[in-house]
């Protein structure tokens, strides 16, 4: 009797059935908090490495900007190039302090020596025949856009000067002014940076003494407004003779004609030296100003 009851199963109370269930049941909400938490501790984890720097590879540190866009980059200006020459015919407005053009030609005007304009030139409208017999050559002259100078008492003060006796006329040549295709090369007056950024690759840093150039494989004479408004302390006050020198010189190199280091005849600087950085000669001897290839006439 004692071994078979020992070997029966106790029958369960009542009681202990709810009392399994309530369990099972009061363990699912803590499991669904537990996942809860861990989502909500990973989405917070994810934020900061989105917002806080992190060090890269022995670098310096860096941010994730994730999708935030960064904001585009300001697209370049388009600066016209020098080559490229303008339609308008609308030039400066000549300088108030007189209407005289012999007046103007002796007269100094405000510049910038580092003004840069944007390299498009305008033609001096107008021609003027030159008065000789030689061979003729036709020239256009040429003013940058924005250039706040006489253009009209630029283009006559080269025809006066190319055509003078004591100039390149001398030797067998007349100049023409025209407005239209068909020039042998272009004389422009160019606002200094315009002037550096085209001449510098051809003949030089013309920057160092801000001078004018010839610029040789183009059909254009530059002359440096700048100098043109100011002169040259090697001609101190006479800015008349000095704008007839630069136009003689300039010209005189699209002609051919090389530097000359040697004063000539009488002491005076031949046209060719260059007088607008120095009237020294090579042995030391201060030369004479002089703007003229053939000064005697």
């Amino acid at each position: 009797m004692s071994g078979r009851g020992t070997g029966r199963r106790a029958k369960p109370r009542a009681g202990d059935a709810r009392t399994g269930a309530h369990a099972r049941s009061a363990g699912r909400p803590r499991a669904v908090r537990r996942l809860l938490l861990g989502v909500g501790v990973a989405a917070v984890a994810c934020c900061l490495l989105a917002v806080v720097p992190r060090i890269s590879d022995g670098g310096a540190p860096t941010v994730d900007i994730g999708a935030t866009p960064l904001p585009s980059a300001r697209p370049p200006e388009s600066i016209p190039l020098p080559e490229q020459p303008s339609a308008q015919r609308d030039l400066p407005v000549r300088a108030p302090a007189s209407q005289d053009p012999d007046t103007l030609a002796g007269l100094r005007f405000p510049l910038e020596p580092t003004l840069k304009l944007g390299g498009r030139f305008v033609t001096v409208a107008g021609g003027d025949t030159g008065p000789g017999t030689g061979k003729h050559l036709a020239y256009r002259v040429e003013i940058e856009e924005g250039l706040a100078l006489d253009g009209t008492l630029f283009a006559a003060m080269v025809q006066q000067t190319l055509n003078d006796s004591r100039s390149w006329a001398r030797d067998g040549l007349t100049f023409d002014r025209i407005d239209d295709a068909g020039a042998s090369f272009v004389v422009r007056l160019s606002s200094p940076g315009t002037l550096h950024r085209i001449c510098s690759p051809i003949v030089g840093d013309t920057s160092v003494s801000n001078v004018s150039c010839n610029a040789n494989g183009t059909p254009w004479v530059m002359i440096n407004g700048w100098r043109w408004a100011q002169g040259s302390t090697a001609y101190g006050d006479d800015i008349r003779t000095y704008r007839q020198m630069l136009i003689n010189h300039e010209v005189g190199h699209r002609l051919g004609r090389q530097h000359s280091t040697r004063c000539g005849p009488g002491g005076v600087a031949p046209v060719m030296m260059q007088q607008t950085k120095s009237r020294r000669a090579d042995n030391g001897k201060v030369c004479d100003a002089n703007p003229w290839p053939y000064p005697t006439g």
